[in-house]
């Protein structure tokens, strides 16, 4: 029945209302159609996570099959051996792998201490005011690409360690044992000291989150004992954190384990094993760097034991980050906590009252030791504040530390870069001839970076046309369709391809386009392939916080009102995240346009203007690298433009990110 008529106006007709019926088998014909949309939708999500994991998978079976030859020529040996001999056919791996240990393990030592006290600085001590600024500046260092780290070093670090630090070092040590060597600056010591400060930021972000997960009642607990705010921390927070922070250390090693063009540029370049700190040597991801293209037209046996060694790094990586990851979950999950022993019994200065007086206000004890006890409380008390004053001056003077390379690195960038960012010709023209000044050229042409820039925008959009749609719709599945068991282990495997070091991404794209395509192994197409993997983990794994972020009676509501539920997904739940979604795939971008080690081995290196994505194709990071070792002071000049250049957008991209997520509206 219809509704009834409203009554008509005086000498107006009767307004006839009836509700508009849908004949029912349309209406079947539509909702089934829905519900195909609904499930198709589902499926195509479905595929494309299964296709990360198949990724992932055929990352490790290719460059498998890649060396396979010469793992059954070499044999178990291939590691303990230390000649790689071309010329004989003798091939070791020793060598590449101390070194990698070796400039790992010295950033660990270096990085670990100042990255812990930046982390309970910001989180604990730092005034609330100063947080946010302090944290975005210490973790900007992040944002800055790896060949900018490498050549910045070359200009300032190598200089200084050369002239002043091992000098230095070997003065007060005697030159012996791990100290001895001639100090030039380019050695595996120098290369660990770039490692510190690049893996610096990514130890202390997620040891600052795992300090930030433990819960704001133990840290009021203790204070309300009478800990100072470094007693609270150290007894009541480090303990339930030190999976997270532990983690955190082992993130930041499987990066120093995969860095590639910051070592190159730095480590001294020598196949041998390092006798001291003051060795130069080499690492896995810097010899694959500098070798595998010309590899290729050397014959398989050096291109097999290539793809061998990086086998053994991807190995060696992803077993770092499997470990790591699990640890960080388990903060996540909120399972993580102390030793047993913190766990069941207090602390005894928390149990017995940390003012120094609950050892002598325990009933019966002797009024003799009660005035004794009472006398030693001042001093007891002005000890604990010192230690609490050294403490939170540790901290302060360790974030000092972890903010001095940011600005050394921008300071030297605007002092070479500056004249010529500024030049207009510098975005349009090409590099010119190569020129030093002398008598006969005293003023040498200076050119510009046109067709890299150009190239760095193809190679970002081809990487992005690829990598956006999978990765949010990857994401999509994880946080709508994934809470089985293949969600989990896709986004496990999401993190851990985040791990891989970006030379190993660069190898598979290059054995595969050799094995099946070989006439753009060194194209557009290539690289943009190889920034694409780069990016899409990133993107996978933002939309999936993203979306998990958006609250449930919003989508029960959207369900409530008829809506299927992809449609729910696709316009309500990222239409609610579209900000953080927009977020990671600006940081996914950032990442890849500072991206040079993939881009060595895949574009080809052509510093001409772009013929097409079939052709050789340029990029800033890599005029960076290749102009900036050149020797002519006209291709430096540009290097420094391109270094400027493209550390400008990355920090500019990086602070956008922070201030839109920053004030982006609350969803709770």
């Amino acid at each position: 029945m219809g509704r009834p008529s409203p009554p008509a106006a005086k000498g107006g007709p009767e307004i006839p209302t009836t509700t508009l019926r849908v004949p029912r088998p349309e209406l079947l014909r539509r909702g089934t159609l829905l519900l195909r949309l609904s499930r198709t939708f589902h499926a195509l999500t479905g595929a494309f996570a299964l296709a990360l994991l198949a990724l992932f998978l055929g990352i490790v079976a290719t460059l498998t099959k890649a060396s396979w030859s010469s793992i059954l020529l070499n044999g178990p040996g291939f590691l303990g051996r230390d000649t790689w001999d071309p010329v004989h056919g003798v091939y070791g791996a020793l060598p590449f792998i101390a070194g990698t240990l070796v400039t790992s393990a010295i950033g660990l030592v270096l990085a670990v201490p100042l990255a812990l006290g930046v982390a309970v600085f910001l989180s604990e001590l730092a005034p609330t005011r100063v947080r946010f600024a302090l944290t975005t500046t210490v973790d900007l260092l992040a944002a800055i690409p790896s060949v900018v780290y490498g050549f910045w070093a070359l200009a300032v670090l190598v200089p200084l360690m050369a002239g002043s630090v091992e000098p230095g070092i070997q003065h007060l040590t005697g030159a012996v044992g791990p100290f001895s060597g001639h100090a030039g600056g380019l050695d595996v010591f120098t290369a660990g000291v770039v490692l510190a400060i690049m893996i610096l930021p990514t130890i202390s972000a997620v040891s600052r989150e795992a300090l930030s997960a433990v819960g704001r009642q133990q840290r009021e607990a203790a204070m309300s004992l009478g800990a100072t705010r470094w007693e609270a921390t150290r007894l009541a927070v480090l303990g339930p954190a030190m999976s997270g922070i532990v983690g955190a250390i082992l993130l930041g090693l499987g990066r120093a384990l995969g860095e590639t063009i910051a070592v190159t540029l730095v480590v001294g370049n020598n196949n041998q094993v390092p006798s001291s700190l003051f060795s130069p040597g080499q690492t896995i991801s810097s010899w694959i760097a500098n070798d595998l293209n010309s590899a290729v037209a050397q014959g398989p046996a050096i291109y097999g034991a290539l793809i061998e060694l990086g086998l053994v790094l991807l190995l060696l990586t992803v077993a770092v980050n499997v470990v790591a990851r699990l640890l960080i979950w388990r903060i996540r999950r909120g399972e993580a906590g102390g030793s047993p022993l913190r766990r069941r019994r207090p602390h005894r200065g928390l149990a017995a009252g940390s003012t120094g007086v609950g050892t002598a206000v325990v009933p019966g004890a002797h009024p003799e030791w009660r005035r004794a006890a009472l006398a030693r409380l001042p001093q007891r008390v002005r000890r604990r504040h010192g230690t609490f004053l050294l403490v939170g001056g540790l901290c302060l003077l360790a974030t000092v530390l972890a903010v001095v390379p940011l600005a050394s690195i921008l300071y030297t960038a605007v002092g070479y870069g500056g004249p010529a960012v500024v030049r207009p010709t510098f975005y349009t023209e090409t590099q010119p001839a190569a020129c030093n000044p002398g008598p006969v050229t005293p003023n040498c042409p200076i050119g510009g970076v046109g067709p890299q820039i150009e190239g760095t925008i193809i190679l970002l959009g081809l990487a992005a046309l690829i990598a956006v749609p999978v990765g949010i719709l990857i994401g999509i599945y994880l946080a709508e369709y994934g809470r089985h068991r293949l969600g989990p282990g896709v986004s496990f495997v999401t993190d851990v391809m985040t791990g891989i070091p970006s030379i190993l991404l660069g190898t598979f794209v290059l054995v595969v386009f050799l094995e099946y395509v070989p006439s753009v192994a060194n194209s557009g197409i290539a690289g943009g392939v190889a920034l694409s993997i780069l990016m899409l983990p990133l993107i996978v794994r933002t939309t999936e916080e993203a979306l998990k972020t958006v609250p449930v009676a919003v989508r029960e509501s959207a369900l409530a009102l008829g809506f299927p539920r992809h449609r729910v997904t696709l316009r309500v739940a990222i239409g609610t995240a579209r900000n953080a979604i927009v977020t990671g795939v600006l940081l996914a971008a950032a990442r890849a346009g500072g991206e040079t080690a993939a881009l060595l081995l895949t574009t080809g290196g052509f510093q001409y203007w772009p013929l097409g994505l079939t052709h050789p194709i340029g990029a800033l990071p890599l005029v960076i690298f290749e102009s900036g070792l050149s020797g002519y002071a006209n291709w430096e000049t540009d290097a420094w433009g391109a270094t400027l250049l493209l550390l400008g957008i990355m920090l500019i991209i990086s602070l956008s990110t922070r201030l839109l997520l920053r004030r982006a509206p609350s969803n709770e």
